[in-house]
């Protein structure tokens, strides 16, 4: 069981659904890259372009609560984004996903009226693994990606760590 990868899938499906920047945004899940159904073998990198990749899991102080970092690189040709606008916007839509999902983890309830970007990330992680080996433990965020622009692409990017334990562990 690839509890990265489901964190991955989790993250690119959670900002497809929940992150407003148009339909022409390809997401790559790093472990899975036909998973969004944007992404094309050939080109391989679209832009515009969202790119979810998670470390392998490390542990916490206490050496039993896992942690991934999930990071999302958002990247745009700067032919086609010369006033950095397109990414700027991807920027604030992806950052707000990741407030909302950070705001709802801090309330301590996952599911009801307002909850719903939580426990939609939460039940994509678990049906890609499974409850024994996916107990969330919290969300904390890690160090982005300053903005940066080099081979004609535009970047800037977000990172979260997902704290979590194992039954087994």
């Amino acid at each position: 069981m690839n509890t990265t990868k489901a964190i991955e899938l989790a993250m690119a499906e959670t900002l497809r659904k929940y992150a407003q920047m148009g339909e022409d945004v390809t997401i790559r899940a790093w472990q899975s890259l036909e998973a969004d159904g944007s992404w094309k073998e050939n080109p391989d990198r679209k832009f515009p372009l969202i790119d979810v990749r998670c470390s392998p899991p490390g542990h916490d102080d206490n050496q039993s609560t896992l942690q991934v970092q999930c990071a999302i690189l958002m990247g745009t040709n700067t032919d086609d984004d010369k006033s950095h606008a397109f990414i700027a916007g991807m920027y604030e839509a992806v950052q707000g996903v990741c407030d909302t999902l950070f705001a709802q983890f801090r309330t301590g309830v996952f599911t009801g009226d307002g909850k719903e970007e939580i426990a939609y990330f939460l039940a994509r992680v678990v049906a890609e693994t499974s409850a024994d080996a996916f107990q969330f433990g919290g969300l904390t965020f890690g160090d982005g990606l300053a903005p940066a622009d080099d081979n004609g692409i535009n970047m800037i990017g977000i990172t979260m760590i997902v704290h979590y334990g194992r039954s087994d562990f």
